[in-house]
């Protein structure tokens, strides 16, 4: 008698299957996105993007960075409109929307925190009316599907979910260098360590724990795991560079206002984590982002 094998695909199931359809082996799908999965909320799960936010100004082309650990530093002192390099430190809400802010073009280096308030509004987070001022929701991200909506900046009370509320929270992030890069590792919801790797979770010992070569770490990315690399941040032409190497600390904007001053961030560094930290809108801060699944 034949047997006949039915099986049932729910919404978690359809996510596994579609993951990782450009090169599964390199943990990326064909939309630019990475394959882990995480939550964000009780009801919300989202993929990372395959590295950080790029501009060229020159162009107005956006783009992810080819590799989770590339951080163009330096070259941030060049912005400008004419700049034919690329930049990947935004003040606040600079799109390229033109909301009614002072300054809303990813090129903006004013020094003046309320140039950056859409449409002049002190309680403007980039979302509802705003959302067009989200980098990822304005912009078509040429290597990242091409086309605008796509993608979004995590809000503060997601990305303190991410890092507190999910389950095992506490166990699924730790600091790490991958060759020279300091950055902060993201283990997905589901996770299963790679033969013949290591994750030690936490900021204990700083980056002196999960060091891993490019192939080591191609390993922990085809498994789902994310790295944001130390960027440190920009302030008009300077950056500060003195937040990356051994004393790497992360400035990721969030998509959350906090007062007419600052905004809120993910920081790291080698003696915090915190999700809910805030930053000055006009300084220069790295983005990542996320697709919804």
């Amino acid at each position: 008698m034949k047997k006949t094998l039915f099986l049932i695909i729910t919404a978690a199931t359809l996510s596994l299957f579609c993951a990782c359809k450009e090169d599964p082996d390199a943990g990326l799908n064909d939309d630019g996105s990475l394959c882990g999965v995480f939550a964000v909320s009780d009801s919300t799960q989202v993929a990372f993007s395959r590295g950080n936010l790029q501009y060229q100004p020159s162009s107005a082309t956006w783009r992810f960075a080819e590799s989770q650990k590339e951080i163009l530093g330096r070259d941030n002192e060049n912005i400008s409109a004419s700049y034919t390099g690329w930049i990947d430190l935004f003040a606040w809400g600079t799109s390229g929307w033109n909301s009614g802010a002072e300054a809303y073009m990813p090129y903006d280096t004013s020094t003046v925190y309320a140039n950056y308030l859409p449409g002049g509004d002190t309680a403007a987070n980039l979302t509802g009316i705003y959302s067009n001022a989200d980098w990822g929701q304005y912009n078509a991200i040429a290597n990242g599907g091409n086309t605008p909506a796509r993608w979004r900046t995590l809000t503060k009370d997601e990305w303190n979910y991410l890092l507190n509320l999910r389950q095992s929270a506490s166990q699924k992030y730790g600091l790490a260098k991958i060759d020279n890069t300091e950055g902060l590792v993201l283990l997905p919801d589901t996770w299963t360590l790679p033969d013949g790797s290591e994750f030690t979770p936490g900021i204990e010992n700083g980056y002196k724990t999960n060091r891993y070569t490019g192939a080591k770490w191609s390993k922990m990315q085809s498994a789902g795991a994310v790295f944001l690399p130390a960027a440190g941040y920009r302030e008009c032409v300077s950056v500060f560079t003195k937040f990356q190497g051994d004393n790497g600390c992360g400035f990721y904007w969030s998509s959350t206002h906090l007062s007419n001053i600052n905004s809120n961030i993910l920081f790291f560094g080698k003696e915090a984590v915190n999700p809910t930290n805030f930053s000055k809108r006009h300084f220069g801060l790295a983005v990542r982002l996320v697709k919804e699944m």
